[in-house]
């Protein structure tokens, strides 16, 4: 059987017997990938350290249909993303976007989260430390806008009437979005106002909102929102995350999420 060879982001690793590993990947042309990598737990040099986490590389494997575990032929790896371990938050927003894929995706392809996921990828590495919590906020919205779910934030989305630009709406996750006030009393989500609404539009950009306020509570939003309608159970990783989110008093103004602004 000839080896398949695909565009492929490693995600997550773990030991498999005395040498091996399983190696989950994220590919361009077979979705989500489980392969063992024999032997390479006795590697050293540039070959053990290719095969990290987050790194991204061309991945040829004998995929045999039905199968959940497949056998790895080689990773090429062209880029490591070692800087991805450089700082916490960094890093650990890293592992969030990875678990978010993680959980949602199955082996069918997707190629726009194979993009979302390069590229979030490379601009949390990339970040300065002080646009870190904007661009980790930005990079869960990309995987879930990438999965095909994202809020409506204007028109409301129980009358469809536009939002004034002045106007605090209250957010239904349910329903996917945001209320107008007059809509909005019975809401069960906390209340957005205009400020945080535009900060919103940015990160869904995938742009870091310049004066970033309420880290944690945008943080809360994304999390709540993905709760309802991409992942089945909560994520461990975002709330390790939610402690590592400087305090919403901490960057700039008062137009967080699920808040006045």
């Amino acid at each position: 059987m000839a080896a398949v060879r695909t565009p492929a982001v490693l995600l997550r690793a773990h030991d498999y017997g005395d040498s091996s590993r399983i190696l989950r990947f994220y590919t361009r042309d077979h979705g989500l990938v489980s392969v063992v990598a024999r032997g390479v737990r006795g590697r050293s040099g540039k070959g053990a350290t290719t095969l990290a986490s987050f790194a991204s590389g061309e991945l040829s494997a004998f995929v045999k249909p039905q199968r959940e575990l497949h056998t790895m032929q080689d990773f090429h790896c062209v880029r490591i993303r070692s800087g991805l371990a450089g700082e916490m938050l960094r890093f650990a927003g890293a592992s969030a976007v990875a678990e978010l894929v993680l959980a949602h995706t199955e082996q069918e392809p997707q190629t726009a989260v194979f993009d979302a996921l390069e590229g979030t990828l490379d601009r949390l590495e990339k970040a300065l430390a002080a646009e870190l919590p904007g661009t980790v906020l930005a990079a869960l919205w990309s995987i879930t806008e990438a999965f095909g779910f994202a809020p409506q934030l204007d028109p409301c989305v129980r009358c469809d009437e536009p939002l004034g630009h002045d106007e605090i709406g209250r957010f239904d996750f349910a329903a996917g979005g945001v209320r107008c006030a007059a809509c909005g009393e019975d809401a069960a989500g906390g209340r957005l106002g205009p400020g945080a609404r535009r900060q919103l539009e940015s990160l869904l950009s995938g742009e870091v909102p310049e004066g970033l306020a309420h880290p944690r509570r945008h943080l809360a939003l994304v999390s709540d929102f993905m709760a309802y309608h991409v992942v089945s159970r909560p994520l461990r990783s975002l709330r390790f995350l939610g402690g590592l989110m400087p305090p919403d008093d901490a960057i700039g103004a008062s137009a967080g999420g699920q808040a006045d602004g």
